[in-house]
């Protein structure tokens, strides 16, 4: 099983990277962690329609590669912080490249969903208000359905500015058993069994007659 993990964070010890770390040691496979915080250089979409005829984009940046070895992924885990109500901005200007996949399906319709992949969503934010992570959770399933990959669970790290994230139990538990999730997915696939489950978004529903 190989896992891509996207982090959208900058504190490298911070509580975000800790849910990583936590969940990592559940993890069976080869697990690849990306920090978008290292790709700073990669350039956000500027809407300029060049993927509308083009497969790829009119920057040519280490988001190319990145893209193009999640292709040989099988899982993929994205993990930030809450900024401002959504997932931090490094982290949501980098993938805005997924537009090419949009255009893809779109324009040039030379992709097509399969939704052969699995995801998890960590999440961390201090708590404040009911409801207050909708906005990330909407953003995820955004990333995830670009990426071919239903989500499977999600594990919110809640009120980090009293319990470090990693260090209730909730958290622990929550981390295994979305690992759990992972493999028993990637065990279905391997068997050929049904493993197109998870859940996409009421808005990316695919109803699979086989």
């Amino acid at each position: 099983m190989k896992t891509m993990i996207f982090v959208g964070s900058a504190n490298r010890n911070g509580h975000t990277m800790a849910l990583v770390n936590e969940l990592c040691t559940h993890l069976q496979g080869s697990i690849e962690i990306i920090n978008v915080f290292d790709y700073l250089d990669v350039k956000p979409c500027i809407d300029c329609g060049y993927c509308h005829k083009n497969p790829g984009c009119i920057y040519h940046d280490a988001f190319a590669d990145i893209l193009e070895r999640s292709f040989a992924a099988d899982c993929f885990v994205v993990a930030s912080p809450m900024w401002f109500g959504n997932v931090s901005g490094p982290m949501m200007a980098f993938f805005s490249r997924l537009q090419t996949i949009t255009s893809g399906h779109i324009y040039r319709k030379d992709m097509q969903h399969k939704f052969d992949k699995a995801g998890v969503f960590l999440m961390c934010g201090e708590e404040k208000w009911h409801s207050m992570a909708k906005t990330m959770e909407t953003t995820a399933e955004f990333i995830f359905n670009h990426l071919d990959a239903l989500i499977l669970d999600t594990v919110y790290a809640q009120a980090v500015d009293r319990v470090a994230a990693g260090e209730a139990m909730q958290d622990i538990v929550k981390c295994r058993r979305a690992a759990e999730a992972l493999h028993t997915w990637y065990s279905d696939k391997q068997s050929n069994a049904y493993y197109k489950y998870g859940y996409a978004s009421e808005n990316y529903v695919r109803l699979e007659k086989d």
